[in-house]
């Protein structure tokens, strides 16, 4: 007896045939819309200038270049992306378009984009869309606003643009401008590490972001603070540090970025088995129908990315937390401060590691 599969939470190449169909009947569905204003009307409608037909034919090439970098192995969401968003400018702005741009904008983590393109692509398509691929779409929405985090950001100067990117992620690191009202970004919860540019000054802002979280912030490019000068007729002689032996915070810190190393490479390990069991299921379906032996093998793989995300968060935060404590170990304490060092193990489900406290 078999069963049917609901759509994949990777349906995109469901969207992928749409999108060939649509670009197959692109000049045919406009030409049927003026055939019919004509005939509904005595006044003639005005000539379509050949500067237009240009604009619409450059619009129906970018477009087959974003279909052919998404059929590209691996897919090529970043350079698509851009092709499907100067299709869209150039065809007058079709709603036809979105479906594909919401696609790319999912599979590059800028989920704010992803989700307004969605949303509009639902609401102009109308009856035009598929009742399956709606559903799919409107699964697809409620997994994007359910993973996804609102930042606000201003600058001081002019002209900034942020680099943004998620701790863990292959999508490459994404560009945004901050213009004068600022930029307010929905992203993907995770570790994020956003970066602002203007002219020859960076600022970067490392930050956690949870689901549902709404935080905001201000890059003000500050200069570092001026250097302490010293009288020229008293110069400060350094006087030299006794030896106190190997830093205990920096052998935490050693400590919990192994167990993070360690982590990291269970989790593309258990990654790698995730996409193995999740190929040998599919490979018993006819399409989407699956046999009811499938679907054990579809929950093993299911559980087993929950275990890959567990391992891929869990060692990147050990590691980054190695490093910072090796780096802090390595600073010498005045000769007034006595140091002590209080080292506490952490262990939970959904992270494990080690916290430091008291005087360096």
């Amino acid at each position: 007896m078999a069963t049917r599969r609901g759509a994949p939470r990777w349906w995109g190449l469901q969207l992928l045939v749409w999108a060939l169909g649509t670009g197959a009947t692109w000049s045919a569905h406009a030409e049927t819309k003026a055939e019919t204003k004509a005939a509904a009307t005595t006044t003639a409608a005005p000539a379509v200038s050949t500067g237009d037909d240009k604009t619409l034919a450059e619009a129906r090439l970018h477009f087959e270049n974003g279909l052919s970098l998404l059929q590209a192995s691996p897919p090529n969401y970043q350079d698509a992306h851009q092709q499907f968003l100067l299709a869209y400018e150039k065809s007058g702005k079709r709603w036809s378009v979105l479906g594909n741009l919401a696609l790319c904008a999912l599979n590059l983590e800028r989920d704010g984009e992803a989700l307004a393109y969605y949303e509009a692509y639902l609401e102009q398509g109308g009856t035009e869309i598929d009742p399956d691929e709606r559903a799919a779409i409107e699964r697809e929405v409620l997994l994007i606003k359910g993973n996804m985090a609102t930042v606000d950001l201003t600058s001081s100067e002019p002209g900034t643009r942020v680099s943004v990117r998620r701790e863990g992620s292959s999508a490459p690191a994404q560009l945004y401008s901050v213009g004068a009202d600022g930029a307010k970004l929905g992203l993907r919860a995770g570790q994020l590490q956003i970066t602002a540019t203007a002219g020859d000054k960076t600022e970067t802002w490392s930050v956690v972001l949870s689901a549902g979280d709404a935080k905001s912030h201000a890059f003000a490019f500050a200069p570092p603070p001026a250097a302490a000068t010293t009288s020229a007729s008293t110069p400060a002689t350094p006087q030299p540090e006794p030896d106190r032996g190997p830093s205990p915070v920096r052998t935490a810190g050693f400590i919990t970025g192994g167990v993070g190393v360690a982590a990291l490479i269970g989790g593309v390990v258990t990654g790698i088995m995730t996409t193995q069991k999740d190929s040998d299921a599919r490979a018993q379906c006819i399409g989407d129908i699956c046999p009811e032996a499938a679907e054990a093998d579809f929950q093993a793989a299911a559980d087993m990315a929950l275990v890959t995300n567990i391992l891929l968060i869990g060692g990147g935060v050990l590691t980054a937390t190695g490093v910072t404590l090796v780096i802090v170990g390595g600073k010498k304490p005045s000769r007034e401060t006595a140091r002590q060092v209080f080292i506490e193990p952490h262990v939970s489900p959904f992270f494990a590691g080690f916290s430091a406290h008291g005087t360096f």
